[in-house]
């Protein structure tokens, strides 16, 4: 049965579909752009994460099906699936469902191979404009989990609901579990077993990802809840403040350039130099020009705290000038709009088994057994903003009986944003100004 782009676009946005991958991209303004290739982007190259690994294997003729809707949406000649050669068995179910239009790229296993202007890189030559985007040069990059979402709302008018989450780390039983959107973390903490009474959460993965407590909850982008002791090097990386990393940078840094060396923007031959940033904080000049602007080309990908062999952390140190330009009201200037490749970039790659030495994690990376049962709590806390743009707009108010998937909140008018829907089935017991609160 033929469906009309305008029909698919609709679906996706009444569905409140996002982004899964990153920081929750709403979906149908991007798949409403023309491009020439799509790319399903399935690298998961963050150390212990094994979500999309999961999906590949026992969702890919969803994922697949989600792909070919967008590349009808977006009038794509190309359709690419993008994972790591690695995956083997992941590869072998998505080659039994692929459809006409689409190919399978694998992936060489280094870090941060899934990240959007290296992902387009590495499949198409292209190389994204320093500030640009994948629409910049005919790309539109989705990650699977969001496909899959696009292939249950054109198919089912699914809404999104549920997230499947990867807990692992310093626990008794790694598990990948179906959660309830709104679901409170301690929830799910319970079914993983922490080894420790004193433990520190991540949402996310251990590179990127960011600290947060029992009390938060699952979202349409938590991919991964990695549980780790107080004294892991991860923490304690994490939990340096920016001013600490500045002043260590000061007493430490000896210029030896591996930040630069390494750094995936610099290698796709943006302006981007670490080492120059570090070297600028000797000073403290606060001077505002093409070289210290470049710290808008940060992806904060934190690859050069793992390369510098001092343990320093370029990222910090560039995040706190960024912060700092930002209050004073400047913006990136003098973009590149032409970059050319570095030519060690494939002799320069770091590879995820070096990255998890260096944060000490090697052992935590195990499999994740498959819960089968869906985790749906009696309370739920639904985050009105779950996403890039304005928070949604509650339509719902306390007292009000709802049904799994009803519509509880709306995108604002004339704003960049996407649909909220209840996770479970009962009565609105609250609404303020960041959440939606039901009990069963």
């Amino acid at each position: 049965m033929e469906i009309k782009k305008e029909t698919i676009i609709q679906r996706v946005k009444d569905a409140g579909i996002v982004g899964c991958g990153g920081a929750g991209f709403p979906t149908h303004v991007k798949i409403s752009s023309s491009v020439d290739t799509v790319i399903a982007n399935g690298a998961e190259c963050e150390p212990l994460i094994k979500t999309d690994q999961f999906l590949m294997k026992e969702k890919a003729g969803e994922i697949i099906r989600g792909l070919k809707y967008v590349l009808l949406t977006t009038e794509a000649e190309k359709g690419v699936l993008a994972l790591k050669a690695k995956y083997h068995e992941e590869i072998s179910s998505l080659k039994k469902q692929i459809l006409p239009g689409i190919e399978i790229f694998e992936l060489e296993d280094f870090y941060p191979a899934g990240d959007e202007h290296v992902l387009v890189n590495e499949i198409t030559g292209r190389v994204i404009p320093e500030g640009g985007i994948p629409l910049d040069v005919g790309v539109v990059v989705d990650n699977v989990a969001t496909l899959r979402n696009i292939a249950l709302a054109v198919e089912k008018n699914q809404p999104v609901v549920r997230r499947f989450v990867t807990i692992t780390g310093e626990v008794e039983k790694p598990v990948i579990l179906n959660c309830a959107i709104g679901t409170e973390i301690s929830q799910v903490l319970k079914i993983a077993q922490p080894l420790y009474e004193n433990f520190v959460l991540i949402s996310g993965g251990p590179m990127m990802g960011e600290i947060v407590s029992p009390q938060d909850v699952i979202t349409k982008t938590t991919n991964a809840i990695i549980v780790l002791s107080e004294d892991s090097p991860v923490i304690w990386r994490k939990k340096m403040q920016n001013t600490v990393s500045k002043r260590r940078a000061k007493s430490i840094c000896d210029q030896c350039m591996d930040c630069t060396i390494t750094c995936p923007r610099n290698l796709l031959g943006h302006r981007l130099k670490p080492h120059e940033i570090m070297r600028m904080n000797f000073f403290e000049s606060g001077e505002f020009n093409e070289k210290t602007s470049s710290v808008f080309l940060c992806s904060q990908c934190g690859l050069c705290e793992i390369a510098c062999p001092q343990g320093l952390s370029p990222r910090k140190v560039i995040k706190a000038i960024r912060d700092e330009f930002i209050k004073k009201g400047f913006k990136n200037i003098l973009l590149n709009k032409n970059p050319q490749v570095h030519s060690e970039k494939n002799l320069r790659k770091f590879s995820q088994g070096r990255v998890k030495n260096r944060l000490g994690i090697y052992k935590l990376d195990r499999q994740a057994q498959i819960v089968e049962k869906d985790v749906v709590p009696e309370k739920v806390k639904i985050p009105l903003k779950q996403h890039v743009g304005a928070p949604s707009i509650p339509v719902v108010q306390p007292g009000a009986e709802v049904k799994e998937g009803d519509l509880i909140a709306k995108i604002p008018q004339n704003a960049l944003g996407a649909n909220v829907h209840a996770s479970i089935s009962g009565t609105v017991v609250k609404v303020d100004e960041e959440f939606i609160y039901i009990e069963a």
